[in-house]
């Protein structure tokens, strides 16, 4: 289990950091659309028709493909002052049950997503000659991260129930920062 686990984490350490870089990457391009757009529209007096719907998807596109690193390395909302109240048996139960909580979710969300992309084949674009399903891509795609996310989240916390004197080490927002 601690070998599937390991081979998992490095996965996802690899996809998730490529996923929160592009995501990166995303953003400066959202933002050079949007000056571009300024210039043309009161430089040049003239608006281009593309650029919001495109920075509005490359805004939607950050946030999902952001989502599976945050949840990876608990970067995201959560507040922890009652659980750090319970005994360490029952704040690791909670966590599994937690965990198991988010990847049904997350199970469902990807089976859906199948199907939301699947109608944006039906429909064009406003601004653009492309389908819509080209902008809904990112969903099938970040739930299915957070899925694999979801799996070494729950064999940690299995890990964690079954050996509770063992190290099983997590990434934490904590330790990236501190690193750079």
């Amino acid at each position: 289990m601690r070998k599937c686990l390991s081979q998992l984490a490095r996965l996802n350490e690899l996809l998730c950091n490529a996923a929160r870089n592009v995501a990166g990457l995303l953003l400066v391009a959202m933002v050079i659309i949007v000056i571009l757009q300024i210039v043309f529209r009161y430089l040049l007096n003239d608006s281009l028709s593309w650029t919001e719907e495109v920075s509005k998807t490359m805004m939607v596109w950050t946030a999902f493909l952001v989502a599976p690193w945050a949840y990876r390395v608990g970067a995201n909302v959560r507040i922890e002052m009652f659980v750090d109240e319970f005994p360490d048996v029952m704040r690791r139960l909670m966590t599994l049950a937690l965990n198991l909580l988010i990847l049904w979710i997350v199970a469902v969300f990807l089976y859906e997503s199948f199907g939301f992309w699947q109608r944006g084949q039906a429909v064009r674009a406003d601004s653009l000659p492309i389908q819509v399903s080209w902008f809904y891509t990112v969903v099938p795609v970040a739930f299915f991260l957070l899925l694999l996310v979801g799996i070494e989240q729950l064999i940690r916390d299995s890990l964690a129930l079954l050996r509770p004197d063992e190290n099983i080490p997590s990434p934490h927002i904590d330790d990236i920062f501190e690193g750079e």
